[in-house]
């Protein structure tokens, strides 16, 4: 139970460092190239470690990390490449954030509905989110504008996008399972043993 807890806490903060990542593009789109794909990397890195955890976590109706064993892995070897490869990946950067946010998205399509199916009151945030971070990446993948501080500002909302999403979704659809009888007589019987321990 507890780790479900943390995993839903950290994964809520990573969320937030990535709307605030995309933010700071939206603000500052002249930033270094090299700057902003390391800071990817270690994000994207710190969200695949995040989000494998979640897969294995007993979350209890398992919608949020229900596809993230293989977006964790790649998740993970994208901020590999980002970090070791910088100045290689440079170029293909807003192609390569474009693609992997846009499955991302479609992914969570799939969690919105399955969120409907459970009756969670908050499925069409989630499902509008996950449509705009798809229209979004698809855009930073085609690519249809040349302008550096544009495209930026479009690499910017669309992380801005993803983590929203990814912060809706943690929110809405992550359970802890409550503590069965056994469980609950269990931690009683040790916190009166620490309580007399401590007398």
């Amino acid at each position: 139970m507890r780790f479900v807890k943390t995993v839903k806490t950290v994964f809520t903060a990573v969320s937030v460092v990535l709307i605030a990542a995309g933010a700071a593009l939206l603000v500052w789109p002249d930033a270094s190239a090299s700057l902003i794909c390391g800071a990817m990397g270690v994000v994207a890195i710190l969200a695949g470690a995040v989000r494998l955890a979640g897969y294995f976590s007993n979350d209890l109706y398992r919608l949020a990390f229900q596809f993230d064993l293989a977006v964790g892995v790649l998740s993970i070897l994208l901020g590999g490449i980002l970090l070791l490869r910088t100045e290689d990946v440079l170029l293909l950067l807003p192609a390569i954030a474009g693609l992997f946010i846009l499955v991302d998205s479609v992914l969570r399509l799939q969690t919105a509905i399955d969120a409907k199916h459970f009756g969670m009151d908050k499925w069409w945030a989630i499902l509008l989110l996950s449509a705009a971070g798809a229209a979004l990446g698809l855009l930073l993948l085609l690519r249809p504008f040349q302008s550096g501080r544009v495209l930026a500002r479009m690499l910017g909302l669309t992380l801005a996008a993803d983590g929203a999403e990814n912060l809706l979704a943690c929110r809405y659809t992550v359970k802890v399972p409550r503590r069965s009888a056994a469980e609950t007589e269990t931690a009683s019987s040790t916190e009166a043993a620490q309580y007399y321990d401590m007398r």
